[in-house]
C-alpha cells in the first residue's frame, strides 16, 4: 500500500482554494469566461468551456493519473524533441497550471520510454513502463524490451531486471483480474533501407503476447501468436492494439480492420476469433470502454459503433451514431457522468488543414452526439487527454513529429460543473465528508458521506492515455437507494468488470453537480 497524499485536510484544502481562484479567473474577460454584460449568453452549463492555455515543461504524449491525484508524464525532451530518455514530469493539478506545479526529473533509466506501453500496478499505486524506442547505429524507432516502474512515493522511474522476451514499441498494457499484465503488440524493428556503411533492416513486429506476474517475472503466450489481432497484418492491429478485460475475464482485441478477438491468458494463451465484424477503423481513431462491458469505438467517416461484451457466446454490436468531425489522433474520453467527450484529432491526419478545435460530446443514454465547446489549439499526433479528480479534463500535447510542437495543455471543464442558469459561473460542488480509506472487495457494501444530500455515486477507474488511447478507464454508476447525506453503495460484482487499481470515487448532488473525487482502492 502507498501513502495516498491527496487525503490529508491541508492539501486537499489547496487544492479547492486553487479550484476556486482558478474559476474565478475563467470569469474574466480574455480568460475563456465571461463578462457580467454577457453572463446571460454563456454555453458552459450545456457545452463546457476550456480554461486558459498553459505551459508544459514537455509534450505530455502519454499521461496516468497516479493514485495521489497527481499525473505522470512523458514523452518528449524539454525541447519538444522525440524522445523520453531524457525526462519525465510530474503535475500537481492542486498547486494550478503554472511552471511551480509541474516538476521535471531526469530519466536515469537508459531507457527512451517515448511511445512505450503503460499501465497502473494494483496494491503499490505504481505505474507500470514497457518497452519503448532505442536507437540502433544512431537510428531511432526501433524497440527495447526494457521494464520500468515509476513510483510515486519517491517519484523515481526503476528500470527492472526481468526484460520483456520481445522488443515492444507502441505496445498495450492490460491489467488483469488477477493483478497481473498482458502485454500485446508493439513493433520490433524498423524498416530501413540502409546505407554503405548501415546495413538494411526489416520491419518486423511482436505477435506473441506476454504476462508479467505480480512477482516481476514474464512468460510467454506462444500458443496465442497471431499477425492479425496484434501483428503485422489486420491494418496495423500492431500499434497499440485496442484490447480490454471482458466480463468473462478474458481480454477482448478490437482490430482495426474490424475483426474481433477473445485472448484466455492462462497457460500459453488460447486466442479465439469471433464471428461479427464491424466497420473499419483506423489505428488513429480512438476507442474507450464507457459502460460495464461497453465499447465506443469511432470507425471510418466519423462512424461511432456500441460493442457490447456482456454476452459470453459473441459482441453485440449497435449504431452509436455520427460525429460530426472525423477525428484521426483525437482522444475518447469518459466523464465523471459516464458521458464521452471526444477531443482534437484531424480529418487529414496529423495535419492542421483539417483540425478540428470543437469538441463533441456522446451521451449513452440518448444515444446522441453534441458539439460542444472549442479548443485554443489542435491536439494531434502525440497529444492526450485525461479526467482529472475534479472532474475536469486536462488536454495536451501534439507534435514531435507534427506541425506544432505543443508544449502546451488546456483543461477543459464539462457541463455538469457549472449552474444551469446561463451565467457561467461554477455551481456549488458537495463535498465528500468521509469514504473508504482502506481496499474495497468486490460486491461489497460500503459508506460514503457527504455534505449535502447524494442523489448519485460514480466510480471512474484511473486513466492511463497515450496515441488516442485509454485503455485503463472504465465507469461504474453505483445505484443509490434514497438520497441522504450517507449512503450505502455496493461495488462492482468482480475483478472481471472491474480489475484491481484504483478509481476515481464522485458524488452528486440533485442538481447534477460532483463533488472532487476521492480515489479509493478495490481488490
Amino acid at each position: 500500500m502507498i501513502a495516498v497524499r491527496f487525503f490529508p485536510f491541508a492539501q486537499r484544502e489547496r487544492y479547492l482554494k486553487a479550484l476556486f481562484f482558478f474559476s474565478l479567473m475563467l470569469l474574466l474577460p480574455g480568460f475563456g469566461g465571461v463578462s457580467s454584460a454577457v453572463a446571460s449568453e454563456s454555453t458552459a452549463h450545456s457545452e463546457g468551456e476550456f480554461g486558459p492555455l498553459h505551459d508544459w515543461p514537455i509534450i505530455p504524449t502519454a499521461m496516468m493519473l497516479m493514485p495521489d491525484g497527481r499525473v505522470f508524464a512523458y514523452g518528449s525532451n524539454t525541447n519538444g524533441t522525440q524522445g523520453g530518455k531524457m525526462h519525465y514530469v510530474i503535475w500537481d493539478p492542486s498547486m494550478g497550471t503554472g511552471m511551480d506545479a509541474f516538476e521535471v526529473l531526469p530519466n536515469t533509466t537508459d531507457t527512451d520510454i517515448f511511445c512505450a506501453g503503460q499501465a497502473h500496478i494494483p496494491g503499490s499505486g505504481q505505474a507500470l513502463i514497457l518497452g519503448g524506442d532505442a536507437r540502433v547505429n544512431n537510428i531511432r524507432n526501433y524497440a527495447n524490451s526494457d521494464v520500468n516502474i515509476f513510483d510515486p512515493v519517491t517519484d523515481t522511474l526503476v528500470r527492472q531486471t526481468q526484460s520483456m522476451a520481445f522488443k515492444r514499441w507502441y505496445a498495450t498494457a492490460v491489467t488483469l483480474p488477477n493483478g497481473q499484465h498482458a502485454v500485446l503488440g508493439g513493433r520490433n524493428d524498423r524498416f530501413y533501407k540502409g546505407t554503405k556503411k548501415i546495413p538494411a533492416t526489416v520491419a518486423t513486429f511482436s505477435p506473441i503476447p506476454e504476462v508479467r506476474a505480480v512477482d516481476g517475472s514474464w512468460r510467454t503466450l506462444n500458443s496465442a501468436s497471431s499477425d492479425y489481432a496484434y501483428g503485422a497484418l489486420g491494418a496495423a492491429s500492431w500499434f497499440y492494439p485496442r484490447a480490454w478485460v471482458n466480463p468473462q475475464g478474458n481480454l477482448f482485441i478490437l482490430a482495426p480492420n474490424g475483426k474481433m478477438y477473445s485472448l484466455d491468458t492462462s497457460g500459453d494463451g488460447v486466442l479465439t476469433k469471433y464471428s461479427t465484424k464491424i466497420e473499419p477503423s483506423q489505428a488513429s481513431l480512438s476507442s474507450v470502454m464507457y459502460a460495464p462491458g461497453k465499447i465506443l469505438t469511432i470507425r471510418k467517416y466519423r462512424k461511432a459503433v456500441s460493442v457490447d461484451l456482456n454476452d459470453p457466446v459473441k459482441p453485440a454490436v449497435s449504431a452509436a451514431g455520427y460525429l460530426a468531425k472525423d477525428r484521426q489522433f483525437g482522444t475518447a474520453t469518459v466523464l465523471a457522468n459516464g458521458q464521452v467527450w471526444v477531443n482534437g484529432g484531424s480529418s487529414t491526419g496529423n495535419d492542421l488543414v483539417g483540425a478540428a478545435l470543437d469538441t463533441e460530446l456522446w451521451d449513452p443514454d440518448t444515444n446522441t452526439w453534441k458539439t460542444v465547446a472549442s479548443a485554443a489549439t489542435a491536439r494531434l499526433y502525440h497529444s492526450a487527454s485525461l479526467l482529472l479528480l475534479d472532474g475536469t479534463v486536462i488536454t495536451g500535447g501534439g507534435g514531435a513529429q507534427g506541425p506544432l510542437t505543443q508544449l502546451n495543455g488546456e483543461i477543459y471543464y464539462p457541463p455538469y460543473l457549472f449552474k444551469t442558469d446561463g451565467s457561467g459561473e461554477f455551481a456549488l460542488r458537495p463535498d465528500i465528508i468521509d469514504a473508504p480509506t482502506t481496499p474495497v472487495n468486490w460486491d461489497q457494501q460500503f459508506s460514503v458521506e457527504a455534505s449535502e444530500s447524494i442523489a448519485r455515486v460514480t466510480l471512474v477507474r484511473a486513466g492511463a492515455v497515450t496515441h488516442a488511447f485509454n485503455q485503463e478507464t472504465r465507469f461504474f454508476d453505483l445505484p443509490v437507494s434514497e438520497t441522504a447525506n450517507i449512503v450505502t453503495v455496493q461495488s462492482p460484482a468482480s475483478p472481471n468488470l472491474a480489475p484491481p487499481g484504483f478509481y476515481l470515487l464522485f458524488v452528486w448532488n440533485a442538481s447534477g453537480v460532483p463533488s472532487i473525487a476521492r480515489i479509493i482502492q478495490l481488490g
